[in-house]
């Protein structure tokens, strides 16, 4: 499988972002208050309209991590959550006490998708540079971790169920990311397969709106998870694989390893 080229962030794509940006959709931007039925985030509904709204429809990872970054100055303004000043950095970190407004979740997913997409910009340029697979190796992890971060906030009892079972299917996909990348063919699996529980236990409760939600982040991540029991020994799955490739179901990772 051929993998995109990165498209050239010019000043039409960024007026498209910042236009796009004055659209940010209610349920992540403006339910900031704790409720009674406690602090809430749609976690993967945000990363999905996010990524289509800002580069990924054509694979562009530059330009959504350019997004990620200014969502996080607009998040740290707004939150008076400053990271320093221009002549020096000082770490703060969210702590559950913040949590009684949930863009303080919002900016720790939003760290985890900055070093996510850097990673997948990476990966495009590691095909022809092999030297910036270390350093792609080095964001995911940052990803996966900010992702670990983001699950144990939400274990918070401040935060609702939903939100619980969103969070730790997140880390778990990034986490089995991770694995992927490392040829780590068990722990990638098990991860996956985690992953896919929560969002198959979730598409069960919810809205058809959000069932549709689900079920597509189950069948992006399958082609991994059979490709991980492929090379643990499972020998019916490099059938299915192929399958799927001849469908056109393959998922991006694994495609690119059965080439």
């Amino acid at each position: 499988m051929c993998v995109p080229q990165l498209v050239g962030f010019s000043i039409s794509d960024m007026a498209a972002d910042k236009q796009n940006e004055t659209k940010v959709p209610a349920v992540d931007e403006n339910k900031k208050k704790l409720s009674d039925g406690g602090l809430g985030l749609e976690i993967l509904q945000i990363i999905k309209e996010s990524q289509q709204q800002h580069g990924l429809r054509h694979g562009d990872y530059q330009r959504y991590r350019g997004y990620c970054s200014r969502r996080l100055r607009r998040l740290r303004k707004t939150l008076g959550f400053k990271m320093g000043n221009r002549h020096k950095f000082t770490g703060k970190k969210v702590t559950v006490e913040l949590l009684s407004d949930n863009r303080y979740l919002l900016l720790v997913l939003m760290e985890a998708e900055r070093a996510w997409s850097y990673a997948m910009q990476l990966k495009q340029e590691a095909n022809t540079e092999p030297r910036k697979r270390f350093h792609l190796l080095a964001r995911l992890r940052k990803a996966a971790k900010h992702s670990e971060k983001l699950e144990k906030l939400c274990e918070s009892p401040r935060v609702d169920a939903k939100t619980k079972l969103e969070a730790q299917a997140y880390m778990a996909y990034l986490t089995g990311m991770v694995e992927f990348e490392l040829q780590e063919w068990k722990r990638a699996m098990e991860a996956f397969n985690k992953c896919k529980t929560i969002y198959e236990k979730l598409a069960s409760a919810f809205t058809e709106e959000l069932a549709v939600l689900y079920r597509h982040r189950v069948e992006e991540i399958s082609p991994n998870i059979r490709y991980c029991a492929y090379n643990i020994g499972d020998q019916n799955a490099i059938n299915d694989l192929m399958q799927m490739r001849l469908t056109g179901g393959g998922g991006g990772m694994m495609a690119e390893k059965l080439e």
